[in-house]
């Protein structure tokens, strides 16, 4: 029977990725809150970056519910962005499995300052479909990074996307959630067999991600992301600084 620590442990945890949740389905970007508060607890930050990873991988796919009538179209449309996304996420996690982990400790702060920053990029909109080679090449880089490290991708797709002035904020948020939520998915198949996972953080984050996915999805067209946009920078570059004082 667990005991009450184990309990409040696992709602406090919980609640963390019930906001994460809410906030990937809105906007993204979310998952820099979840990542430290799981190296708080004391697990290795490879271990952490996994666990998350699965943890919060509901947020987006849960997201899909509210709009599930058109993610056939989605696929069809953002195929290739998929195809390519794919292939990045697969090569990311190669190197989080490979790589000895003093690399990843020295790296990870940088990752996550530069993905907070990325908060703070505005997509210049082009009106003719001429750059898709560089669309596709940032998108394989931004998949890299999705199964290497992860938190922030979200944003990153949804800047690359923006670069077309004919997709309104909508569709590039419901073509977000479906490149993210599949590119994730196949990394955190990587991450299952690896033995680093820490399981109990799993449910725990899932359990609240994934209501959080589903509140956030159907909030989208309603809520401003603004406010929330803001707690993730104020929080990712908080993150940023205490990783820094640790690791160096």
């Amino acid at each position: 029977m667990p005991s009450v620590n184990s309990l409040l442990h696992f709602i406090a945890i919980s609640l963390v990725g019930l906001v994460v949740g809410v906030i990937n389905g809105l906007a993204g970007g979310a998952s820099v809150i979840s990542y430290p508060v799981l190296v708080a607890t004391g697990i290795s930050p490879i271990s952490a970056t996994m666990t998350n990873a699965l943890g919060i991988w509901s947020a987006n796919l849960f997201a899909l519910t509210a709009y599930r009538g058109k993610v056939r179209e989605l696929l069809r449309t953002y195929q290739s962005a998929i195809i390519i996304s794919i292939a990045g996420a697969v090569t990311g996690a190669i190197l989080l499995l490979t790589l000895p982990g003093k690399i990843f400790e020295k790296v990870v702060p940088f990752l996550l300052f530069f993905s907070t920053l990325s908060l703070l990029i505005k997509a210049k909109p082009r009106t003719k479909r001429r750059h898709t080679i560089i669309d596709l090449v940032l998108l394989y880089l931004i998949g890299v990074y999705c199964g290497y490290f992860g938190p922030g991708q979200g944003i990153m797709v949804i800047v690359v996307l923006a670069r077309d002035s004919q997709r309104d904020a909508e569709t590039m948020n419901y073509a977000k959630n479906v490149i993210v939520g599949i590119a994730s998915t196949v990394a955190n198949i990587f991450y299952v067999f690896s033995g680093q996972v820490h399981w109990f953080y799993v449910a725990a984050l899932f359990l609240g991600s994934s209501i959080g996915g589903v509140l956030g999805g159907r909030s989208a067209r309603r809520v401003p992301t603004l406010v929330y946009r803001r707690l993730i920078f104020i929080i990712g570059i908080s993150a940023s600084i205490w990783l820094f004082i640790r690791y160096y």
